[in-house]
């Protein structure tokens, strides 16, 4: 029962921090402008070696909304069931935040990386 909870509110969190995440940023941002273009798109073009052509801007940009989304509502539930102690929180919450942006945007990254391959054969 305590699980289903805990689903529950990852849920609802989850449901409401994508949308709080989709008016302030997403919906502003799905037209391509050189001057606005967030920091993930740059570390995934560069770090993988790709160009704009092979990433479809409008698409990133919600996949990177999901991503994020992902990344802050986890980091909320693991410091905030696991931890009591506010220091304890800030310090697990800051590793656990790095940690996934390196494995997300890695798998991200590869995932681009075999589109851009398959498109090239």
């Amino acid at each position: 029962m305590q699980i289903l909870k805990i689903l529950l509110e990852y849920i609802i969190c989850y449901a409401l921090v994508f949308l709080l995440y989709y008016l302030i940023f997403i919906r502003k941002k799905t037209k391509y402008n050189k001057n606005k273009v967030p920091v993930e798109y740059y570390y995934i073009l560069s770090l993988y070696k790709l160009s704009n052509k092979d990433v479809n801007y409008k698409r990133f940009m919600y996949i990177s909304g999901f991503i994020n989304t992902f990344i802050i509502v986890t980091t909320y539930m693991i410091v905030s069931k696991l931890l009591n102690k506010w220091f304890w929180q800030l310090l697990c919450g800051i590793v656990i935040i790095a940690l996934l942006i390196i494995i997300s945007y890695g798998i991200l990254g590869r995932y681009y990386q075999k589109n851009k391959k398959h498109e090239e054969r």
